[in-house]
């Protein structure tokens, strides 16, 4: 039981059925607090992303690519402004490009392209997109199969506290997948860091 437990909690970031790696829920008050702000600077971050600010651009991609009442689910728009923040700044949105063709959204599914894209933000130091790349060589989805790289990748991951690369490999401790050996008191030691990873770490979503 504790081990389809885990194996839910991680599967709802691999790129097998092509879901993002999991939000992270903020308390009440503080959600309607951020949400709020963020329509009140809504019109400001439009103007900027017109302008070329690539932060704006990217903030602006992501509210759209998720949608909200002030700002309706706008793929296309979406992905162009990531492509825009991408031109002036590489890295700067290419995991939310790696999603987005992982997933469709936008464009035709692409797993090969989603593979390019989350190449360039693991260049650029994001642990979610090398939480994904890591998914996507141990399952041979977009390239080929390469279990020391998943597990390379899972490593560089979990250095970042990305609480599901560590359950991930806690879990191949735990059952000698990977390519790992067997090793219950390495796997307690990942699955305790990932939980508290879970408390305290948060990223966009």
């Amino acid at each position: 039981m504790r081990r389809a437990v885990l194996v839910v909690a991680l599967a709802a970031c691999t790129p097998a059925d092509h879901r993002q790696a999991p939000e992270r829920a903020l308390p009440v008050a503080q959600a309607q607090h951020a949400e709020h702000a963020e329509h009140a600077e809504l019109p400001a971050m439009i103007a900027a992303a017109e302008a070329g600010d690539v932060a704006a651009q990217v903030a602006l991609g992501r509210l759209l690519r998720r949608g909200s009442p002030d700002a309706p689910r706008d793929l296309e728009r979406a992905r162009a402004l990531f492509l825009a923040a991408e031109a002036t700044r590489p890295g700067s949105a290419a995991y939310e490009l790696g999603l987005m063709s992982q997933s469709g959204q936008g464009a035709p599914a692409d797993r090969s392209a989603a593979v390019r894209w989350f190449e360039q933000a693991v260049q650029a130091g994001s642990a979610d997109a090398m939480f994904m790349l890591a998914n996507a060589a141990r399952a041979g989805l977009g390239t080929p199969v390469d279990l020391p790289r998943a597990v390379a990748l899972y490593e560089q991951a979990a250095a970042l506290e990305h609480p599901e690369a560590m359950q991930a490999l806690g879990l191949a401790h735990l059952h000698g997948e990977l390519g790992l050996p067997v090793d219950e008191a390495e796997s307690r030691r990942y699955m305790a860091a990932a939980g508290h990873a879970l408390q305290h770490h948060h990223r966009h979503p």
